[in-house]
């Protein structure tokens, strides 16, 4: 990675109508095109959407365990994933506290952070500067066509076109995911790559998500599993939250564009923090050999528990 100056053009655009945005570190931006003008909000970040969607309420554990798992997941795994070839910018679609967008920043990268307004106060916290972090919408992405080398977006597409942020999907939510999909490749510059990690719908068993939330409850047996054990049994077909490696391969190749899609391997991804404490503590290991033994071929199957592709535009 190449040291990038902040005082550079900044890769910033109106997500009204797509012209380059003038602003500075402190000062609201305003469009040079149509002159919509973007507001920075209480704690300094600009607030680069036309409406925010809904998005659940953050806490201290939820900041605690990205700020842990973010150290992990840069060192064990996006950076040597990254730095197989050359690359200066780097965009974190859904960047949570922002801990590893700050990470590849201090390691030299042109690297930038967005989420929804919610998190802005984390960000203050955790001291991100607001040069690199904007509060955005993943479907509508306030940044120039073709500027990155690498995108990447982890355990956020299966959120993309939910009613309140969790599980129950909206009745767009197919066009909302192809939004998602087309901006992130728009995004990214010819022959850059795009990430993307989340849990598989094929395999049958994920222990990341609850079978419900506010909009809509499970049937009574899968709350009851999940209640005691932590697993979320679920339906590998028809119309679910989780993505597949088809319906990924589908959006971002025959959709979106890319080139190519590479399943990559899982080993060095996960932390295993579920598997701690409560019923899954004695499959911690059963777990571990097997997410890092999952061969090539079967990396897009139903044996697989995980997504995590990299998409070449």
């Amino acid at each position: 990675m190449e040291a990038k100056h902040l005082g550079k053009a900044s890769p910033l655009r109106c997500v009204t109508c797509g012209q380059a945005l003038s602003c500075d570190l402190e000062g609201d931006a305003i469009c040079g095109g149509c002159h919509q003008m973007y507001k920075r909000d209480r704690f300094g970040y600009l607030e680069l959407l036309l409406e925010a969607p809904y998005a659940p309420v953050t806490g201290e554990d939820y900041a605690c365990v990205q700020r842990v798992a973010g150290d992990r997941v840069f060192v064990d795994y996006m950076k040597p994933l990254f730095e197989r070839e050359p690359f200066e910018t780097v965009l974190e679609v859904g960047c949570g506290v922002g801990r590893i967008t700050k990470l590849f920043a201090e390691a030299g990268a042109e690297a930038y952070g967005i989420d929804l307004p919610i998190l802005s106060s984390l960000w203050a916290r955790e001291g991100n500067d607001p040069r690199r972090f904007v509060c955005g919408d993943a479907t509508n992405l306030p940044f120039s066509d073709n500027y990155f080398d690498v995108v990447y977006s982890l355990g956020v597409i299966e959120h993309i076109g939910t009613a309140i942020g969790h599980c129950t999907l909206r009745n767009d939510y197919e066009a909302k995911r192809v939004l998602f999909a087309g901006e992130l490749m728009r995004v990214t510059k010819p022959g850059g790559r795009v990430v993307i990690a989340c849990p598989n719908k094929s395999f049958p068993i994920d222990i990341q998500h609850g079978p419900a939330d506010e909009a809509r409850q499970a049937h009574w047996l899968r709350t009851f599993v999940f209640d005691r054990t932590g697993l979320n049994i679920h339906k590998t077909w028809g119309k679910y939250h989780l993505p597949s490696y088809g319906e990924i391969r589908d959006l971002f190749c025959k959709r979106a564009g890319g080139s190519e899609l590479e399943c990559l391997p899982l080993r060095g991804y996960f932390g295993f923090g579920r598997f701690s404490n409560g019923f899954l503590k004695p499959f911690a290991s059963i777990a571990k050999v097997y997410v890092n033994i999952i061969p090539m071929p079967l990396r897009s199957t139903f044996f697989n528990p995980y997504v995590l592709v990299q998409i070449r535009r």
